[in-house]
């Protein structure tokens, strides 16, 4: 078994928006992280829905030595920007770019799927590759969604998980999510039970504080990545 944990200047993988040239490569991912889930996901539809945002991470074969990590947002539009100067200042993970640094993507790994509601954004599905898991890369999705929730001025972000997959659940609380119940027989495959995993005030100052100290721990651990979550 290869050891992925190397100590590396920059992450090997990005995040960016899902578009039109995922749909078959998120599909295949879906399928072969979740072989038995039913319906599919209909990702065609899912990029129209309006409630809808998706970002996809995928292998960037060739990382810019000596570049920053870098996270696009819109400055101009978004209210929550005075917060994100205090995290580009704290740690300096955040930097503008344009869309075009991300345009063109190699091999697709995996995609976080969120759903903007009025009060709260539910995490509605996480997949990642079999043969690219233990590589960082869905704590670096859940980092993204985290981050896109903070930039469209949202305070909660809730999921559920099944109650045998204790590995997201560790993930989800070291995050800070909490249990808020559970939903009976939610996974149409087996009828297994789903935990409610909530987390609140995103956009406050002490999470941010708690976050900032989390990216800095798997920036540590796997390298720097660029993440386009507008």
């Amino acid at each position: 078994m290869p050891n992925h944990q190397a100590n590396m200047e920059q992450m090997l993988f990005s995040v960016r928006p899902m578009d039109d040239r995922d749909i078959r490569k998120a599909s295949l991912v879906e399928k072969e992280a979740f072989p038995t889930l039913f319906p599919p996901t209909s990702f065609r539809r899912e990029l129209v829905n309006k409630l809808a945002r998706y970002l996809v991470a995928f292998e960037d074969i060739k990382p810019n030595p000596g570049d920053d990590p870098v996270i696009s947002v819109d400055e101009a539009n978004n209210e929550y920007f005075p917060l994100v100067r205090l995290l580009n200042s704290a740690k300096n993970v955040l930097s503008g770019i344009s869309s075009s640094g991300l345009a063109e993507s190699n091999k697709l790994v995996g995609f976080v799927g969120l759903w903007y509601m009025v009060d709260d954004v539910h995490v509605v599905s996480v997949g990642v590759s079999p043969q690219y898991q233990g590589r960082g890369i869905g704590e670096l999705l859940l980092i993204s969604a985290i981050e896109q929730t903070m930039f469209r001025n949202y305070d909660v972000l809730t999921l559920e998980v099944r109650i045998s997959n204790y590995v997201a659940q560790n993930l989800y609380k070291k995050y800070g999510f909490s249990e808020r119940g559970m939903r009976k027989a939610y996974y149409t495959d087996n009828r297994e039970d789903a935990l409610i995993m909530t987390l609140d005030s995103v956009r406050s100052e002490t999470y941010l504080s708690k976050f900032l100290n989390l990216v800095e721990s798997h920036c540590s651990k796997w390298g720097g990545s660029t993440r386009l979550v507008t």
